[in-house]
């Protein structure tokens, strides 16, 4: 029994029952099942099982600030993400790069900016004249391209913080918070990065649309690539610590498109069950095919999840912008 886990938030002991368990097995399944590539699956266990030193994660939630996290509280490191990359891409415009513009950018007209977990750097590729376009990236992958593209890329934050300090208006986190469990260092080294009146833009997965969904779709958020559970609250909190003004959090909007990713993670779920339909389909190796028969799986989970729609409509995350 779990009698003397602290809130990592606001220090709270956390005594209630886990809101989940999960398994090395049930994690390696959720983000490769092994119908799908058995390869790659146990070598995702295997990485796991040493982040956890263990076989199991507890999802705990706090009773003060609401905010839920992973205990073991440790996110995932190079090793997890270079093998769970090796099939995922990046995201082409969010909802959460026109808050940026009109909450953080546009009242400041220019500066130089840094974005935090830049990806491809479709969003630093879109600014106008008059932004001058930092990176923080892990992966070499994304790095090259990123400085072909005239970005100039930071590989170590730390570095960063002590030679540059004070010199950024704007630092972007879009959907970063998430994955880290030293989220506090992250938060004071982009404090010093900023110069004063600068804005840090903070995007994640809201906490109560996360533990939602899961009950609603049966796929989980899993750790260790999420290992927090923010609400506006908690976020803003550990935002006024490190030196920060929060202003109100903005939700993400509902929308069709939301409900279509739903019937994914309905379908994604599924997969995980050895004897399941949808576990069977990712074994078609001719992708095309199996894309479409992965598609025609998301009928029946519409009619199983019809009583839900407007809940899954939601958007599942929220923006929260920062003044230094």
């Amino acid at each position: 029994m779990l009698t003397s886990v602290k809130c990592p938030v606001c220090g709270t002991i956390c005594s209630d029952p886990p809101l989940y368990r999960y398994t090395t097995e049930e994690a390696a399944a959720h983000f490769c099942p092994v119908t799908r590539n058995a390869d790659r699956h146990f070598r995702l266990k295997a990485v796991i099982s040493r982040l956890w030193q263990g076989e199991e994660c507890v999802i705990l939630r706090c009773k003060e600030c609401q905010f839920a996290f992973g205990h073991p509280f440790v996110g995932g490191d190079e090793a997890f993400y270079s093998i769970l990359h090796e099939q995922q891409g990046y995201p082409n415009w969010r909802w959460d790069y026109d808050i940026a513009l009109s909450e953080a950018l546009n009242p400041l007209g220019k500066g130089r900016i840094l974005d935090i977990g830049a990806g491809t750097g479709v969003f630093l590729r879109s600014l106008k004249q008059g932004w001058e376009c930092y990176a923080l990236e892990g992966s070499d992958t994304t790095r090259g391209p990123l400085e072909a593209c005239g970005i100039r890329v930071f590989r170590d934050l730390t570095v960063a913080a002590k030679s540059e300090t004070g010199s950024f208006q704007v630092i972007t986190l879009f959907q970063v918070l998430e994955h880290i469990a030293e989220f506090r260092s992250i938060l004071a080294q982009c404090r010093q990065l900023l110069c004063e009146g600068g804005r840090l833009m903070v995007t994640v997965p809201d906490g109560d649309a996360m533990i939602l969904q899961e009950k609603l779709t049966g796929c989980p958020d899993m750790p260790p690539n999420h290992i927090n559970k923010w609400t506006p609250h908690s976020l803003s909190r550990v935002l006024q610590e490190a030196g920060f003004h929060p202003q109100q959090a903005i939700f993400e909007p509902s929308s069709w498109g939301k409900l279509g990713n739903a019937l994914y993670l309905r379908v994604m779920a599924d997969s995980a069950n050895k004897k399941s339909l949808a576990a069977q389909v990712y074994r078609v190796s001719y992708k095309p095919l199996r894309v479409l028969l992965l598609s025609a799986l998301g009928l029946p989970a519409l009619i199983r999840m019809l009583p839900y729609v407007q809940q899954l409509k939601k958007g599942g995350a929220f923006a929260m912008v920062a003044i230094a």
